[in-house]
């Protein structure tokens, strides 16, 4: 099994279902975020790490009100987790999907979608998953 897959083990196990909180010394705790169809990305479609040198790149990405991303396709799993407000994303021909504070979800792997920001500024916390000398994303059209 290679490094991601454990990862993600580890990530699906600490986001299940099952509520719980990590205690450590000194009173901080580790609660889970809950993640959205834990095996498969947000469209349903299931998903693996690539073979490789892994690649794990987190970002803390700020939507202003009114901020549209372009068209782009993941190119490798991207877990977000919704810190503020809330962005629509365009799917093409597999619709619309709306994501709130506190969701958490899995983006598809090479389909091509949009974001879209409200009246208000939003915030995400992304971490793409990806592998070393393949892109994390890259730029196609809607589908």
């Amino acid at each position: 099994m290679n490094r991601f897959a454990i990862g993600l083990l580890a990530l699906g196990t600490l986001s299940g279902s099952t509520s719980f909180a990590h205690n450590y010394e000194g009173g901080i705790t580790a609660d889970p975020i809950t993640i959205q169809n834990q095996s498969t990305d947000v469209l349903g479609n299931p998903f693996d790490y690539a073979e490789g040198t892994p690649s794990v790149k987190p970002l803390n990405v700020i939507l202003g009100p009114g901020e549209e991303t372009n068209w782009h396709q993941h190119n490798v799993p991207l877990w977000v987790y919704v810190t503020e407000g809330s962005f629509v994303v365009d799917y093409g021909s597999k619709g619309e999907k709306t994501f709130s504070k506190c969701m958490s979800y899995l983006e598809p792997m090479n389909w091509c979608h949009k974001g879209i920001n409200g009246t208000k500024q939003s915030k995400a916390i992304i971490v793409y998953m990806g592998q070393v000398g393949i892109e994390d994303h890259t730029d196609c059209k809607r589908q």
